[in-house]
């Protein structure tokens, strides 16, 4: 796994300057495309990650909005993928500093309010905000059947203080997600993710037209739609 083999990476390797010499599989497995986005939900920007060498790392180029969208990075000149992954400045300083997550996005703590990598998904410019998810939802096929009326509150579920309560409407829910017994949601970025009483979690990805299946859960694909008022 590459999260293994970067831990005996961080021991094998001293410092940032001696990134050099990293097994070229690893870079090729995070070189390409990704999204840097403000943890809050605020656009974010495009950044490429290269596999030549570069001044205490690998090559790194930003799109021409990350100047404004992710000021921190506007000087960014490499990137390492020792200890987590990191962006260099010119002189090798690091401007942020990210560790990997369990389902192979990145977050970075520091600064505020805090920031998140993730492979840039098409037509998607920032990572979801619970601001983003309150209201009432259908969960469909795509282009097809309804399958469930759901609420995502904007209060904690009984018991509950670090998630919001989710409210299912049992008329016409098929069994597939009443089975579920989903009882919370949270923001995991970049996830949206639904827990249920026994256990159980269902997790979407935010896309241009509201939420969709995270690929990782298998299965039939499935999106969340915002219900429109008249």
């Amino acid at each position: 796994m590459i999260r293994a083999a970067l831990t005996l990476l961080t021991l094998a390797l001293a410092a940032p300057s001696q990134a050099q010499g990293i097994d070229p599989s690893i870079l090729r497995t995070l070189a390409g495309t990704w999204l840097v986005a403000p943890a809050n939900g605020e656009p974010g920007c495009r950044v490429t990650l290269a596999t030549t060498t570069s001044i205490g790392g690998y090559g790194l180029t930003t799109s021409p909005d990350c100047a404004r969208r992710v000021p921190v990075i506007a000087d960014a000149a490499a990137w390492h993928p020792v200890d987590g992954l990191s962006f260099l400045g010119p002189t090798r300083q690091t401007l942020l500093a990210f560790r990997e997550n369990e389902d192979a996005s990145y977050s970075a703590m520091e600064p505020d309010p805090g920031y998140v990598l993730v492979r840039a998904p098409d037509g998607v410019d920032r990572v979801p905000n619970a601001r983003d998810a309150f209201g009432d939802w259908v969960m469909r096929r795509p282009g097809g059947e309804i399958l469930c009326r759901v609420h995502l509150s904007d209060r904690p579920p009984p018991g509950g203080q670090e998630s919001y309560a989710v409210r299912v409407t049992p008329q016409g829910c098929q069994a597939s997600v009443t089975r579920l017994r989903l009882a919370s949601w949270r923001i995991e970025a970049p996830k949206l993710v639904l827990y249920g009483l026994d256990g159980n979690s269902l997790s979407f990805l935010l896309g241009p037209a509201g939420f969709t299946k995270d690929p990782a859960e298998g299965g039939r694909p499935l999106v969340l739609e915002r219900v429109r008022r008249p």
